[in-house]
């Protein structure tokens, strides 16, 4: 394997984890706690991705604590404000999950391929979120001691054992599942391979 070989696929890798944070990120916030807190009856104050706020306004705040923050107020106490805390991750997880499934059922190649492996990495978010349980940081070495999905469950009645090796369990079968579906070309159910055309993408 030649360097320029090495250097192509780091710079895949690097720009699949950039992409899947920016995007991780805002699905997280906006369509886990954001619509999740507008069904239960709560309403959108502003939203914030990586230190830039995106609603209402448009504007930079710095690097924050956190990857992003949406403020969802007037959500019921209890059970409502438990089910949109935990769908922040959860969201993210369900895409994992989809997306997996889909670079299964047919071999994608170029930008959809791409997409479908960022997506499929997305299961990090509930992993790393739940590291606090543990009384590690939210990335190890920095963020929150504070896992919102483990404490979101525990406040619905799981036992925080069984969310820990939810978390642990799945998230090792959706990282073996996608470096299978990667490092094979697996295909399940549907001949033929699926292109966009000729754009670039994981090869």
């Amino acid at each position: 394997m030649s360097w320029a070989s090495v250097g192509r696929r780091m710079a895949h890798v690097a720009a699949i984890l950039l992409v899947a944070l920016i995007l991780g990120t805002a699905c997280h916030e906006v369509l886990g706690h954001g619509l999740t807190g507008v069904l239960v009856g709560g309403r959108i104050g502003y939203v914030e991705i990586l230190g830039v706020q995106v609603w209402p306004e448009l504007g930079w705040h710095g690097w924050p604590d956190t990857y992003g923050l949406c403020a969802v107020t007037d959500v019921p106490d209890g059970t409502a404000g438990a089910v949109m805390r935990l769908a922040g991750s959860m969201s993210t997880w369900l895409v994992s999950v989809l997306a997996v499934a889909l670079l299964w059922l047919r071999r994608w190649r170029g930008w959809p391929r791409f997409v479908l492996v960022c997506l499929s990495i997305w299961w990090i978010d509930l992993l790393t979120y739940t590291l606090p349980s543990w009384g590690l940081r939210r990335s190890i070495l920095w963020g929150p001691v504070y896992s919102e999905p483990y404490e979101a469950a525990i406040a619905l009645g799981v036992r925080g054992w069984a969310f820990q090796a939810f978390a642990i369990g799945t998230s090792a079968l959706l990282a073996t599942a996608t470096w299978m579906a990667i490092r094979h070309g697996r295909q399940v159910g549907h001949p033929g391979d699926v292109d966009d055309g000729g754009a670039g993408g994981i090869d």
